[in-house]
């Protein structure tokens, strides 16, 4: 079992990381995201069984992060299809680049 503090740095890189597989997420085909949201929510679920929680605290937090996950994936999703949709920006747009990186590959 992880110590307080080893714990902590877990649970907290697990919430860092949401933007991170939200971003996986929404880069496969529209008609597989549930499965890999499924694969996601196992992945936490095992986290925090290996951390030693109970079932009730650990689904509470496993719920908790999902919607964090799901919440920041349509956020994604929703920017990309606004862009693509304007026509702005080519297809293949990651919306959680870095501008100046961005700016860097399109420069000639």
């Amino acid at each position: 079992m992880a110590s307080n503090s080893e714990e902590s740095e877990i649970l907290e890189a697990a919430v860092a990381g949401i933007p991170r597989v939200a971003k996986v997420v929404a880069s496969i085909p529209e008609e597989d995201r549930e499965k890999a949201l499924g694969a996601a929510e196992s992945a936490y679920r095992q986290t925090v069984w290996d951390l030693g929680y109970e079932q009730g605290p650990a689904e509470d937090w496993v719920s908790t992060i999902m919607l964090q996950l799901r919440t920041e994936l349509k956020q994604q999703v929703s920017v990309k299809q606004k862009l693509t949709e304007s026509s702005l920006v080519p297809a293949e747009f990651d919306p959680g680049s870095n501008v100046f990186e961005l700016g860097e590959r399109l420069t000639p």
